[in-house]
């Protein structure tokens, strides 16, 4: 325990010396114990006001100096843990938030590392947006934000999961070769361009349901570990699951297929639901794999649908 005593005061100042910023606000962070709300804690909007501006004056650094500062972050984070004010404290000083922000220029965070949450939620990109190899060691928040450029996010890895819900993509997408290791939502997100997954690994769920795609959505080659739902989702273009592997459950139920949905050589190890979906076009689904029903009424009920899309009407 003596220790542990000695530490904290060591670790508090090795916070401060890593976010100088945040040294006119220690008395209040101390007095709140590292639980700060603006609005609602003496210090509070300052304190988190001061943080939007380090946060990006750190971006108009570039990656070399915000990565130092993420590095120094990350490796302080085990030094805190065992004290829960220092371990809020962390969070605070580590933790992203520009909510409702307007980036009217190019946004470029290709190959930034993110130590903490990251809260991007209802901020508006007017140009391309880069988040190319980034990586997010906490929960991720972009809802309702809007991409008015291409959004791109190939080999992102966010590592506690990442919610895009009722995000505005008005051109394109690439989401290629991405890993999440939580839950990745994009509940009712509108994909005005095409959007390519290809390649990705979910370790979470996956939730679209809702989404609408303008343009090509591009889902094969994909691994879902977890439950993926794709419930009620509009494909207005071509939409390609070819070559996926679903390990648990999937759904497409309600979804509308206006255009060609590939399922070619897909893996469903779990279960599988298209209940009430529509194909409006061309339906490929050679080389399916589907897991064993478990009972005889619902192997005969699995027979008869796979007849009745084979032979349609």
């Amino acid at each position: 325990m003596a220790d542990l005593f000695r530490l904290v005061p060591r670790a508090r100042s090795d916070l401060l010396q890593a976010n100088p910023w945040a040294r006119p606000h220690e008395a209040a962070l101390v007095a709140a114990k590292g639980v700060l709300r603006p609005g609602f804690t003496e210090g509070g909007a300052a304190f988190f006001a001061a943080r939007r501006e380090a946060t990006l004056q750190r971006l108009r650094g570039g990656i070399a100096a915000w990565n130092a500062w993420a590095e120094d972050m990350a490796g302080l984070r085990a030094a805190v843990e065992a004290d829960p004010a220092l371990a809020a404290l962390w969070r605070l000083l580590a933790g992203v938030e520009l909510i409702d922000e307007s980036f009217d220029n190019e946004f470029d965070v290709a190959g930034f590392s993110f130590p903490a949450a990251a809260r991007f939620a209802g901020s508006a990109f007017g140009g391309d947006a880069w988040f190319s190899d980034t990586r997010f060691a906490g929960p991720v928040d972009f809802r309702d934000a809007t991409f008015g450029g291409d959004a791109f996010f190939e080999r992102a890895q966010f590592s506690a999961g990442a919610d895009f819900g009722a995000v505005d993509f008005r051109r394109g997408a690439e989401f290629r070769e991405i890993a999440c290791g939580g839950t990745l939502g994009f509940v009712e997100a509108e994909f005005a361009g095409s959007a390519w997954f290809r390649g990705s690994c979910f370790g979470g769920p996956v939730r679209f349901r809702g989404a609408r795609f303008g343009w090509e959505a591009g889902l094969g080659d994909c691994r879902y570990r977890a439950p993926a739902d794709f419930a009620e989702v509009d494909f207005g273009d071509n939409a390609g699951f070819e070559g996926s592997v679903f390990e648990q459950s999937a759904t497409f139920a309600q979804a509308r297929f206006c255009r060609a949905a590939w399922f070619s050589g897909a893996q469903f190890r779990g279960e599988a639901v298209f209940d009430r979906a529509r194909f409006l076009g061309r339906r490929h689904f050679d080389g399916i794999a589907v897991a064993a029903p478990r009972s005889p009424v619902a192997t005969q009920r699995a027979v008869l649908e796979r007849l009745h899309a084979a032979f349609p009407g």
